[in-house]
């Protein structure tokens, strides 16, 4: 079912409120702290619900769901382990030292922990990262946006062979590209096709409907034929794919239309607005996304006859899904999150630095009241993430139950809501949808502009400028990132997963940003020097594994993406190389280790 017309009322009511209400938010602007901090003036439930509107956004929308489409319950640990227990201790330990000494950026704080080079060479690796996930970012909403407007380029394939089989073939052929669907029926056949009129239509020489359909569709009016491309199993995928690439009718709405509608409507309440519309907004998106992510939860388990229907529905796909359903996957399994992986590399080092040391996170807190409201806003949003894996991670594993036969997995939550829901409850829930996969990147980009602007442009171009100055800079790198997120995010169709890709990302420097802020929180001995090298040998120790990995004869790790354990030992090999230069070179200064270590007050305190 797609949207009709009350539909595309309330999603265009709900982004001219929203993109109205930033806009509204911008008008009392005045400073770069107004901007980049909202003038330290939130309150912590609205802090609260940002963080966890900001995590489960766009990469968990379209990402987690994808994977739990892919792998099943597993991808639960990235809230339950990687969320909740590092939230809340983050939220009494490292926020409030950070929120104390007034800093903008994480990066920030390393220069008055450690010296300036950490502090720049923080700043460089946090802010091509965001710059590069902000294209990622807006890649999965065009992706959203696309599936649910039913834009998407169809493909649809008849042919009576078993559903591996037909898997591959789409996957070859189609592949990220298209929405496709299995016809077993004539009528279907004809139906999807007068009503739909698909891109391509891949036909099974084998197919005993072959011959009555290729006939009906020959009757189609002047203007909408189909067109049909016949081949047999077990031909040569390769020229099969050029041949449906020739003869299929190319998409109406591309995917960059989308991609750069999104962009303008994201960046404008952004640019206006900065942090305060960023947050005020993720109030009403959080409230409006897990409400209607419950809803898809609940109403799609009855539409598949219940609980038990579902999970049987599951495993009659075979091995393919024997796991789905397993929270905990022994350690040579082929999936990318083994138990040792997930134990190590996300429960003790991702899941640790992205809650402590993402700057599009941690903003959030630095801009609160108080102290108290800081830390609040840690525990608050720990409470709302215990329910995120029932309303995210679950629906991905329904939409498998509905159509196992969705090529790109990405698009597999999307295609659960656009083929359930009724009219004007799918119209509330899409816009719920674009309302999550706003608020991640209006968050990515207001603090990729802070940090470009505080700590590469305030400190090595003009330190001493008017406050005024810097919430114009902020508002211009706000303007080039948006030019450059949408340049970008075309790259991103390259990856199976989307969320596969980001957390690869990550991976490269998580684990030695996550040591030298544990170690400089925790330990007063670590040194500038300590950390400097600690930060670079674990970047070259983290480049080095996934290199090697990827290209040598034998590959380091049995599963196919082991960001989790690359994550786990350039975090080792971090923290032991900030120890040894630490402890060879001299101790910081004391006056400089007040208020900045947890818990000391100098002397042999």
């Amino acid at each position: 079912m797609g949207l009709t017309g009350i539909d595309y009322i309330i999603v265009l009511v709900y982004l001219v409120g929203t993109v109205g209400f930033g806009v509204y938010l911008g008008r009392r602007i005045r400073t770069g702290q107004d901007y980049f901090l909202a003038g330290r003036k939130l309150p912590w439930w609205a802090i609260g619900m940002s963080l966890v509107v900001t995590d489960i956004g766009a990469i968990d929308i379209v990402g987690i769901a994808g994977s739990a489409y892919l792998y099943g319950i597993v991808m639960g640990n990235f809230d339950w382990l990687g969320s909740v227990p590092v939230m809340i201790i983050s939220g009494f330990i490292f926020i409030p030292i950070f929120w104390r000494t007034g800093v903008t950026t994480v990066p920030e704080w390393f220069g008055k922990r450690y010296n300036i080079a950490v502090r720049t060479t923080s700043a460089l690796i946090w802010g091509s990262f965001l710059a590069c996930n902000l294209g990622i970012m807006l890649y999965a909403t065009a992706v959203m946006l696309n599936v649910l407007l039913d834009l998407n380029p169809k493909a649809v394939i008849v042919s009576p062979a078993e559903t591996a089989a037909v898997t591959e073939v789409l996957d070859a052929v189609a592949g990220k590209k298209y929405d496709c669907f299995r016809m077993e029926t004539v009528k279907d056949t004809v139906t999807i096709a007068v009503e739909h009129r698909p891109n391509l239509l891949l036909m099974d020489e084998a197919s005993p409907l072959k011959d009555e359909i290729i006939t009906r569709l020959k009757d189609l009016p002047a203007g909408k034929e189909v067109p049909v491309v016949l081949f047999q199993m077990g031909e040569d995928l390769v020229a099969l794919q050029d041949r449906a690439a020739e003869s299929a009718r190319p998409p109406a709405w591309p995917l960059f239309y989308s991609i750069v509608l999104m962009g303008v409507l994201i960046g404008l309440y952004t640019f206006c607005g900065g942090l305060t519309a960023v947050v005020y907004t993720d109030v009403i998106q959080c409230i409006v996304m897990m409400l209607g992510c419950a809803f898809v939860l609940i109403y799609g388990i009855h539409r598949l006859g219940g609980f038990g229907e579902f999970v049987d529905l599951i495993h009659q796909l075979g091995d393919r899904t024997k796991d789905h359903f397993h929270l905990i996957l022994p350690a040579d399994t082929a999936t990318p999150y083994p138990w040792s992986g997930i134990f190590l590399g996300l429960g003790l080092v991702l899941a640790n630095a992205y809650w402590i040391g993402n700057q599009a996170i941690v903003q959030r807190s630095l801009g609160a009241r108080s102290e108290a409201e800081a830390k609040a806003s840690y525990v608050w949003g720990a409470i709302l993430k215990v329910f995120i894996p029932f309303i995210m991670v679950v629906p991905g594993i329904v939409a498998l139950a509905h159509n196992p036969y969705v090529a790109d997995a990405d698009k597999a939550m999307a295609t659960l809501v656009r083929d359930l829901l009724p009219t004007g409850v799918l119209g509330i829930f899409f816009a719920a949808f674009l309302a999550a996969l706003m608020s991640s990147v209006d968050s990515c980009l207001n603090s990729a502009a802070t940090l470009w602007t505080k700590d590469i442009y305030q400190r090595f171009f003009k330190p001493n400028a008017e406050d005024t100055h810097y919430l114009t800079v902020g508002r211009i790198l706000t303007f080039a990132f948006i030019v450059w997120a949408i340049l970008f995010a075309e790259f991103s169709a390259n990856f199976e997963s989307i969320y596969t890709l980001i957390q690869t990302l990550l991976t490269l420097f998580q684990g030695p940003s996550l040591a030298i802020i544990v170690l400089g929180v925790l330990w007063k001995r670590a040194t500038g020097i300590g950390a400097f090298v600690g930060l670079i040998g674990g970047l070259c120790c983290s480049s080095g594994m996934l290199f090697i990995n990827s290209y040598a004869s034998e590959p380091l790790f049995l599963i196919e993406d082991p960001f989790l354990y690359i994550a786990w030992w350039s975090f080792v090999f971090a923290v032991v190389l900030t120890v040894v230069v630490s402890l060879i070179t001299p101790m910081e200064p004391e006056e400089k280790l007040r208020g900045l270590v947890y818990r000391y007050k100098g002397g042999n305190a």
